[in-house]
């Protein structure tokens, strides 16, 4: 008969296997037998007998492993916990400023003189309840203030006032559009690695796009640098054959502030509101994130013709952009 391997087994089933047969013993029933007809090993009910003798029906119930001695003491596990949540590595004197597996190692070394192992110190963050996340970059001038009232009042009663007029609120940002998409992969033969020589790297164009939350999107290819005469152009196109307030949310560029701007804003007669994000606060334009979709996604891929105009090629691209209404409304 092949023997059974305990290991194999989940605790609540041996616990119930354990028990079962010294109570078979218990009633006169020969260990030789029992374990025999169990599948297991004949020392295996010998150490349960044993056990039975000394702790009872007690003494078979199933216990999770200790394990081996932790090497640091609770009061360091929670010092360790204190440098991630309350510090930066560059406070310590190491750049970059990132909570990496060997950074803590050597914290911890030098600290409490215990050297651990890289799979240790992922098991003790992991105990802390630390887990590797992508972190964002910020900028030293974005301010948390600005950002939150942004968010708490600026824009609510900016809804609240649209409702109220009627009006329609778009987020305008500018990008620019280079033709040729970035270096990936490419098919060549084992071992041949291919060389892509750059297709027209110096050509580059502006190009203003307008989101809305329900998707819609506009966009005006500005055709070089932009500059307040060709942002005038393209609010023009904006508001011409609108009947409905616009209200655009931009971010603080040098081209918005203009006096030429701003006295083509207030000749709309209220048509036209411009409202500035606070600065370095990319995460609440909905813009740079449908943007951020298109190179990773759409436009990366995308192809152009040899003798197709540049500008066209950038139409190309923007107008790949119609049919995403649906992740539009997501970001």
């Amino acid at each position: 008969m092949r023997k059974i391997d305990g290991r194999s087994l989940n605790h609540e089933a041996l616990e119930q296997l354990r028990r079962g047969a010294v109570e078979r013993v218990m009633r006169g029933e020969k260990a030789r037998t029992v374990v025999t007809s169990l599948g297991f090993y004949r020392t295996s009910i010998y150490k349960w007998l044993r056990i039975h003798r000394r702790q009872g029906a007690e003494g078979l119930r199933s216990r999770t492993a200790k394990g081996p001695t932790p090497r640091l003491r609770e009061e360091q596990r929670q010092r360790v916990k204190c440098w991630i949540i309350g510090r930066d590595p560059r406070q310590c004197g190491f750049d970059p400023g990132l909570w990496t597996r060997n950074f803590v190692a050597q914290m911890v070394e030098y600290s409490f003189g215990v050297s651990l192992t890289l799979p240790s110190i992922a098991g003790l963050l992991a105990s802390l309840g630390f887990k590797p996340r992508k972190t964002p970059r910020w900028a030293k001038e974005r301010c948390g203030r600005a950002i939150r009232q942004w968010k708490a009042t600026t824009y609510p009663e900016l809804r609240k006032r649209a409702k109220e007029r009627g009006a329609e609120i778009y987020f305008l940002d500018e990008v620019e559009v280079r033709c040729g998409s970035p270096l990936g992969r490419s098919y060549g033969f084992e071992g041949r690695t291919p060389a892509i020589k750059t297709f027209r790297p110096g050509e580059w164009t502006s190009v203003i796009r307008v989101v809305n939350a329900r998707g819609a999107f506009r966009y005006h290819v500005c055709g070089g640098r932009l500059t307040a005469a060709r942002f005038l152009v393209s609010l023009k196109k904006l508001v011409t054959g609108r009947k409905k307030p616009l209200i655009l949310v931009i971010d603080e560029l040098p081209v918005d502030k203009t006096r030429t701007v701003a006295n083509y804003v207030q000749s709309t007669r209220g048509r036209l509101e411009l409202h500035f994000l606070p600065p370095y606060a990319p995460d609440l334009h909905p813009d740079e994130f449908v943007w951020d979709h298109l190179q990773h996604g759409r436009t990366r891929n995308e192809q152009f013709r040899r003798g197709e105009p540049f500008q066209e090629c950038a139409g190309k691209t923007m107008r790949s952009t119609a049919v995403c209404q649906k992740p539009v409304r997501g970001f």
